[in-house]
């Protein structure tokens, strides 16, 4: 039975900057409504009943190779991660699959549904639905943007955006008008109506303006938003050069990729994952539990840990009431 089910272990109990308590990582094929190609990365479906989902969205180019260390890190706290892809494994990797309005994430919050569903699935009963996480990173961080605000109230409980593109109506550079719109600051507005919004950036990151200039407008997308008013709480954070520097490790033998700036999330034991982690922990495992040890990193005791260059919150409530705010 459900009831019987340990709780889930707390940010003191399962450290998030290493390996936690669910074990190797397990890697299962499987195909979306559309006919595409899902990855879904997970613990042992063993010793619990369920176990919530994250549906994670790769950038522009991107595979899930480069994602490996963070995934495994994901699925060893007890997460089981789905990956969709837009149209597959190698098509996705062309700089001309393109997806930031919200497609794919839906389409892997869809897959998770109907393999909960599905008695012949693997999953069949064993995704926690009410505890679903939206993650993504670049494209896919736009993307998860977009769908959670598209998607019904309720569907998720945090959306976390790693180095989304700049908001704007004609998307970012070099982008032709209608090529490839992005989000506007009244879709994160809706977002943080509607569940906990984190966005990660780095000072370094190039990807659409010169350094440090896509991390200043990305923050001036998130002020923007007028986000004054939030369900649960939204976090801004941004990385510094330093911590986010390419190592020249981004990459495989028949393929390299920078894993600095833009694609800090892609570095081994990237300094992101702990932040993405927590926020996962937090919502969908712990109920958002503002006497956990989780609550109080996310609002607060993360922001002082090193790396961390600028953020910005509209923390929940309770936590300023707690005076877990960094000012």
């Amino acid at each position: 039975m459900a009831g019987a089910d340990d709780p889930w272990p707390d940010c003191d109990k399962a450290n998030v900057n290493d390996m936690g308590p669910f074990g190797a990582m397990n890697w299962f094929n499987a195909t979306a409504e559309d006919g595409t190609l899902v990855f879904v990365l997970h613990p042992t479906l063993t010793g619990r009943t369920t176990f919530p989902p994250m549906v994670y969205s790769h950038g522009a180019t991107g595979e899930y190779a480069m994602y490996i260390d963070a995934f495994q890190r994901y699925t060893s706290h007890g997460f089981v991660v789905i990956f969709p892809h837009i149209k597959s494994p190698t098509d996705d990797t062309s700089a001309f699959t393109l997806d930031p309005m919200g497609g794919f994430t839906t389409k892997g919050v869809h897959f998770a549904k109907a393999a909960n569903a599905d008695k012949s699935s693997p999953f069949y009963n064993k995704l926690d639905l009410q505890n679903l996480v939206l993650a993504g990173h670049s494209m896919g961080a736009t993307s998860t943007l977009m769908a959670a605000s598209k998607l019904p109230e309720g569907t998720a409980k945090v959306a976390i955006s790693q180095h989304p593109g700049i908001c704007g109506p004609w998307g970012p550079p070099p982008c032709l008008p209608g090529s490839c719109n992005t989000w506007m600051p009244e879709d994160l507005k809706k977002v943080s109506s509607m569940m906990p919004f984190m966005l990660t950036t780095a000072t370094n990151d190039g990807a659409f303006w010169p350094q440090p200039y896509t991390a200043e407008h990305e923050l001036g997308c998130f002020k923007k938003s007028g986000i004054d008013s939030t369900k649960d709480g939204t976090n801004f954070v941004q990385f510094s050069s330093d911590i986010c520097a390419d190592d020249g490790k981004g990459g495989r033998y028949d393929r390299k990729w920078s894993n600095g700036g833009h694609d800090c999330p892609m570095k081994s034991a990237s300094v992101e994952t702990p932040w993405v982690l927590t926020a996962a922990k937090l919502y969908g495992q712990l109920g958002g539990n503002a006497a956990s040890t989780c609550y109080a990193l996310l609002w607060g005791g993360l922001q002082k840990q090193a790396g961390v260059e600028k953020f910005a919150m509209n923390a929940p409530k309770v936590a300023a009431e707690q005076n877990l705010l960094v000012v």
